[in-house]
């Protein structure tokens, strides 16, 4: 099951104690946490610095979340079961170009 992580002290931990790894389009913070029930957790982050406008911070989100409901197999098999995906470009792309960019970085995990 694909979920939403939204536990402060979980996050912090995920910063804590998570691998990092990075693309030109999105930093992905990751961690194996045994105490889970099997869900996987996500968490997706478009900082202000990059997009200033909500619009667009929201509509890169949402594709963010959709382009990971779509390869939820890979995220599966990548090992993990937290992660965090920060978008780093400072403009929004299409949906095509951004599941195409995020699979390549699961995939690399």
């Amino acid at each position: 099951m694909l979920a939403s992580l939204k536990n402060k002290k979980k996050i912090e931990l995920l910063f804590r104690l998570g691998k990092k790894k990075g693309s030109g389009f999105f930093e992905c913070r990751y961690l194996s946490y045994s105490e889970d029930d099997g869900s996987l957790l996500f968490a997706v982050v478009a900082p202000k610095k990059n997009l200033p406008r909500a619009v667009d911070r929201n509509k890169i989100k949402r594709r963010i979340r959709v382009a990971l409901h779509k390869e939820k197999d890979l995220l599966v098999d990548s090992g993990f079961n937290r992660f965090l995906f920060i978008y780093l470009k400072e403009e929004v792309f299409s949906f095509g170009i951004v599941q195409k960019e995020l699979a390549k970085l699961i995939r690399s995990l």
